[in-house]
């Protein structure tokens, strides 16, 4: 008869250890990005505008919240407990924003390191023709698709009229990447200096970016084996539960009815959720292009 609050404090104690692990394991961060007070739709549509995916901030809230109903009653229907319908809400909503924020790092990931093929296509086509605008035009048409659009819409703008510096610039400004950022400032001191050669800048960039891609590629292959093992162990209680459910309910019911039985469940999901959560992002910082400083003047 006793066997509910035993549980529930082994499930406390389990979080104050997790708790204590993780004080432990902070470090503090500094941002270099600029502080500007963007509000948190305008933080929502930017990554979204970086993950490529072509909705609005606000659309984004509302499948999110669909997402949280259907996960929510599905999780009622599967376990039969009360407590599981507010916390399949809860993980329903957030987990979209955490594939919102893998799609965003891996789409960031793919354009940093296509601009390899574009620093060499403009090495290329800037030594055939000695011309900026010629090989901007070149990158525009044969650049890999991650990357093209936004070099068609620099070539656009200047051949409109606008000043390519403003126009490399503005999309810097949206892609805050810190390689992009660093073939802009070679560009823009190209143009400034009348056309010098940008051979020995666009070489080092290379290096660099053939040095952060092969990095990454080694630590994600490294992690892969540990991430399957992190889904597997943060989805068992969930995957025990339903199991009792169909194959031994005058057990798992009588527990699931009290008060500490709900209570034990809410535990177990903030804590699966959590630890996957965190797991996921301390893994992706990793191999996550960092927010850029912007370009220097």
């Amino acid at each position: 008869m006793f066997y509910g609050p035993n549980v529930l404090f082994a499930f406390i104690g389990a979080a104050g250890v997790l708790i204590i692990v993780l004080s432990l394991m902070a470090i503090p961060h500094y941002k270099l990005t600029p502080t500007d007070d963007e509000s948190w739709r305008a933080r929502i549509q930017r990554k979204l505008d970086q993950a490529d995916l072509q909705i609005t901030a606000w659309e984004y809230v509302k499948t999110s919240l669909l997402l949280g109903v259907l996960l929510g009653a599905g999780a009622y229907v599967l376990s039969g407990a009360v407590a599981g319908a507010p916390l399949g809400l809860l993980v329903g909503f957030f987990g979209y924003y955490t594939f919102l924020e893998e799609r965003r790092d891996k789409r960031r990931r793919e354009y940093q390191e296509a601009l390899l093929d574009v620093v060499n296509i403009l090495q290329e086509a800037f030594s055939a023709s000695n011309s900026l605008g010629m090989a901007l035009a070149t990158v525009a048409e044969h650049a890999p698709d991650v990357v093209r659009a936004d070099f068609v819409e620099i070539t656009t703008q200047v051949s409109l009229g606008a000043s390519l510096e403003e126009t490399l610039t503005r999309v810097a400004e949206r892609r805050r990447d810190m390689i992009f950022d660093r073939l802009v400032e070679a560009l823009v001191a190209n143009q400034r200096s009348g056309g010098q050669q940008l051979g020995p800048v666009l070489v080092a960039l290379r290096e660099s970016v053939m040095g952060l891609a092969a990095g990454r590629r080694r630590i994600a292959t490294a992690q892969s084996r540990i991430r399957w093992e992190a889904r597997i162990v943060c989805s068992a209680p969930f995957v025990f539960l339903i199991m009792l459910r169909q194959t031994a309910p005058d057990l798992q019911e009588p527990f699931l009815a009290s008060f500490y039985g709900q209570i034990a469940v809410v535990l177990v999901g903030v804590m699966s959720a959590a630890a996957y959560y965190l797991m996921n992002r301390i893994g992706a910082k990793a191999v996550a292009p960092l927010e850029s400083a912007g370009v220097s003047a």
